[in-house]
């Protein structure tokens, strides 16, 4: 332990030996990346580009109007530690001038509760300090005739605190960032104890450049993340991964056409389980960026070297390609790829409900050999926005959640089959917003999975076809009506689609305060958002949110 403190020590100590170097800048206009959004989990085939450094020069597309909202300035979303996004329910502000802060409260039946607080602190024109702190969950008894929930209460709470800082040089901006979340719930009765608390913790600094008209280009993201797990199959009573990583980039522009850089990542996770062998990950892609006022190419090849269990080198296309005309219109294509490092922070992502991992039986990181996706964006005005793609994705050694036992009904020794995972998508997305009056929105994917001979269990938790419709409509001006649908088919076995009717209203009784209540399965459907977990039938929540 005190080996590993010495490291993180003087990775820490080397990455603010490093940021000292740079020059004072002022504070620039609000963009979005200083905007908190919140994420809904839903299966995201490009999970390995969430970490990527965009150092090419910023680029308009046919989008539709947004909203301004200013509540925190963050550099990257906490949403990466939980299990589902924790959901904020406070009333979002119009005006440009927002509030730096708000307090949101709610309570509901099946023990739902949520609240967050946040504050963000304008220590000077150039240094600002965004601390977090939230907590939600709930605690219900399926009503349900399955055996297999009997006598058993489906229980899950999560809470976070975060602090983020950031000061603006010149031309550069120097910040530094800490996340402590912890998730405690029940298992079905499959293992030892139906008991599981997680700890998981992030530390990291960064530097970048942030005039995007110089020729030169950085960003560099070092730090630590922590995973604590309370209770491991076939282990002892706890046990933790500890990875150690860096991320970013350096690129160079000759002239306002060409971009020539190098993107990397480098993470190395280490695991207090004994005989659990580490592993690691380097990713190098060097690229060249085209732009014209007819096209915007990026000819990229992402080479990644995997150290320890699994170890080889793997080499997948960068390449994307965007074709505007007319102001209003885009043609695209691309074809990307790259490793995802199966550690505990991967399972998490996937789903919370993983059980056993013994070291004798490591599963091996996923290689995303392909993902080729081509599409059309148009801004038909008038606040109407569409984007239809389609295209073509080669998975090795993709990760299905199985929680079930095997043949002697004697528990997995972990919680997840691992086979080839190719698959076929479509999809259209679109919105349409009318004054401050009407937002409407729509997506539909489809997919095809794919996978070897005798491994259609892979394709259990793997989704066919998904639809998300949502209708805002406001109509006096305090008062605001939100109604949605979520529809979600697996790929292989009878599990049921999901099928989730919700509803929200606000109403803004002061410009500081807001009343708020949310409805969820409001048509009490019986259904799984994770394999062998039942969701929740109606529940609601009731609450407030203060802005000062």
């Amino acid at each position: 332990m005190k080996q590993e403190l010495t490291h993180i020590a003087l990775f820490s100590a080397a990455m603010l030996a490093f940021t000292t170097q740079t020059r004072a800048q002022t504070q620039p206009k609000d963009s979005t990346l200083n905007r908190t959004v919140v994420v809904e989990n839903e299966y995201n085939p490009q999970l390995m580009d969430a970490d990527k450094i965009n150092l090419l020069p910023a680029v308009e597309e046919p989008k539709a109007t947004k909203k301004d909202i200013e509540y925190a300035r963050t550099t990257q979303p906490f949403a990466r530690f939980q299990y589902r996004p924790m959901p904020s329910y406070a009333a979002k502000p119009l005006q440009p001038d927002s509030p730096r802060s708000y307090l949101n409260l709610g309570y509901g039946n099946n023990g739902n509760v949520t609240g967050e607080l946040n504050y963000l602190f304008r220590l000077s024109a150039a240094d600002h300090l965004n601390v977090n702190a939230a907590f939600d969950g709930f605690n219900f008894r399926p009503d349900n005739d399955d055996t297999d929930y009997r006598g058993w209460k489906s229980r899950f709470y999560q809470s976070r605190i975060a602090a983020d800082y950031a000061h603006r040089f010149r031309s550069t901006e120097l910040g530094a960032q800490a996340v402590w979340g912890t998730q405690t719930f029940d298992y079905l009765d499959y293992y030892d104890t139906n008991k599981q608390r997680n700890a998981l913790g992030r530390f990291q600094l960064h530097v970048r450049s942030t005039r995007p008209g110089d020729a030169w280009q950085y960003a560099l993201t070092a730090g630590v993340h922590h995973f604590g797990r309370g209770y491991l199959y076939g282990a002892d009573e706890s046990n933790s991964e500890t990875n150690l990583y860096a991320r970013g980039g350096l690129s160079y522009a000759p002239d306002e056409r060409n971009r020539m850089g190098l993107d990397f990542g480098v993470s190395q996770a280490t695991y207090s389980l004994d005989g659990m062998e580490s592993n690691g990950l380097v990713s190098l892609t060097p690229f060249y960026r085209l732009t014209t006022d007819a096209m915007r190419l990026r000819l990229g090849i992402r080479v990644d070297l995997s150290t320890g269990h699994d170890s080889g080198v793997a080499i997948a296309p960068d390449v994307t390609a965007e074709f505007p005309f007319a102001d209003r219109y885009v043609f695209y294509a691309s074809a990307t790829g790259g490793t995802l490092l199966t550690d505990y922070f991967r399972f998490n992502s996937l789903t919370p409900y993983w059980g056993g991992y013994r070291p004798d039986e490591r599963l091996d990181n996923t290689h995303v050999q392909l993902d080729a996706v081509a599409g059309f964006k148009a801004d038909l005005g008038s606040g109407a926005w569409l984007n239809f793609y389609g295209g073509f994705e080669m998975r090795k050694n993709e990760l299905g959640f199985f929680p079930y036992v095997d043949g002697d009904a004697t528990p997995l020794s972990h919680s997840f089959v691992q086979g080839k995972g190719n698959n076929v998508k479509v999809g259209i997305e679109g919105s349409y917003a009318y004054k401050d009056l009407l937002d409407v929105s729509l997506d539909v994917n489809y997919r095809k999975w794919s996978t070897d001979d005798g491994m259609d269990v892979l394709l259990y938790d793997k989704p066919a076809l998904s639809l998300r419709a949502d209708v805002g409509i406001k109509p006096i001006p305090r008062l605001g009506i939100h109604v949605g649908y979520e529809h979600r088919t697996f790929s292989k076995g009878d599990r049921d689609a999901v099928s989730d009717l919700y509803a929200r209203a606000d109403y803004r009784c002061f410009d500081f305060l807001s009343l708020w209540v949310k409805g969820a399965n409001l048509t009490n459907a019986q259904y799984q958002y994770d394999l062998g977990y039942p969701a929740q039938g109606i529940h609601f929540l009731v609450g407030t949110s203060f802005r000062f």
